[in-house]
């Protein structure tokens, strides 16, 4: 038996078609009144049986074999007990069952139930489906606690930075499933924003030259993602925007010209509040082709902190009309050029 279950499946089908079909070559003499050919006959048929078996029962799926010793005994039996047709119609039969299925054809249709708000597409309109403003107005004021549930749930349509203050209200609310479902969206982007992290952080440690360079550069757009989410608070915030801004300078140390890494360093420097050292960093993405367009709000933003006012009205005089007229821009442009 161990020699049997060695050997390969379709060279225990052909043995076992080959002993039985050489049984029913001997069997005329049988017939004929002699005795040993139908002992042969007898004898080829319970090899064959016994191939047969071993051959079903290692074809079929492992949930299909169990009681072990049932099944083989059955498989045997069928084989066994049903000459001439029992062997090719049980490998027939049972092989074609198994190796090719009947195949279900699918459903076009698929009934499903009316799914609760929201339930609008998305692509549909640039703008959120729901407003922050109104989302807070219904937790602030809804009386109902699914209605300020639903609206926790809006703020997955809402870009981060826009669901963030939303949840924090919504982290005072007097039912505690709204609390909890506002810190496990809270909670779930933070583990992913320090999921990637640690993985850079892995990383980093094998990396040299200018790979080690661009996962400094990754690692500070996470650091500075936590801050600028939100998601950061106290001491805390200070520290991912020191860890942002030590990234970028590793960065920069293997390039030095690249104007995005300037730009990103003077917007953490702005945070931290050191606006001499943001405005140097600024200049120095102009100097390396930035547009005005992007770095110019910035600058002006820095002369605001160095109560520079003649230079806040010049620098959003250099914005082209069609930036100022844009949100969020707009109101502030309109205010510092028309007080010119």
């Amino acid at each position: 038996m161990k020699r049997l279950a060695s050997i390969g499946i379709p060279t225990l089908i052909l043995g076992a078609l080959t002993l039985e079909l050489s049984g029913l070559l001997l069997l005329p003499g049988a017939v004929a009144g002699t005795r040993s050919p139908l002992l042969l006959y007898a004898g080829l048929h319970l090899v064959a049986s016994i191939m047969v078996a071993l051959v079903l029962y290692r074809a079929f799926p492992p949930v299909y074999r169990r009681p072990r010793r049932a099944i083989a005994v059955t498989l045997f039996a069928l084989a066994f007990f049903i000459p001439f047709f029992g062997i090719p119609g049980l490998l027939a039969g049972l092989l074609l069952a198994l190796y090719l299925p009947r195949r279900e054809t699918p459903d076009p249709y698929m009934a499903i139930d009316i799914p609760d708000l929201p339930y609008k597409p998305l692509s549909v309109n640039p703008q959120p489906l729901y407003g922050s403003g109104g989302l807070i107005g219904v937790l602030r004021n809804a009386p109902n606690p699914e209605r300020r549930i639903r609206a926790v749930m809006a703020t997955r349509q809402l870009r981060e930075q826009d669901a963030i203050p939303i949840l924090r209200i919504a982290l005072r609310d007097r039912v505690d499933d709204v609390r909890l479902l506002a810190y496990s969206l809270l909670d779930r982007m933070e583990q992913r924003i320090n999921e990637q992290i640690k993985s850079q952080l892995d990383e980093l440690e094998e990396a040299t030259g200018l790979a080690a360079a661009r996962l400094h550069e990754q690692l500070a757009h996470q650091f500075w993602e936590l801050a600028y989410l939100g998601l950061a608070s106290g001491d805390v915030y200070t520290h991912v925007l020191h860890q942002a801004l030590h990234h970028l300078e590793q960065a920069l140390a293997p390039l030095p010209r690249d104007s995005a890494l300037w730009f990103q360093k003077g917007r953490v420097l702005l945070r931290l509040g050191r606006p001499d050292e943001a405005e140097a960093a600024f200049r120095q993405a102009l100097g390396l082709g930035m547009s005005q367009t992007e770095v110019n709000p910035y600058l002006a933003e820095t002369a605001y902190l160095k109560r520079d006012w003649k230079r806040v009205r010049a620098l959003m005089e250099e914005l082209p009309l069609a930036v100022r007229a844009e949100p969020p821009l707009s109101m502030l442009a309109q205010y510092w050029v028309a007080s010119a």
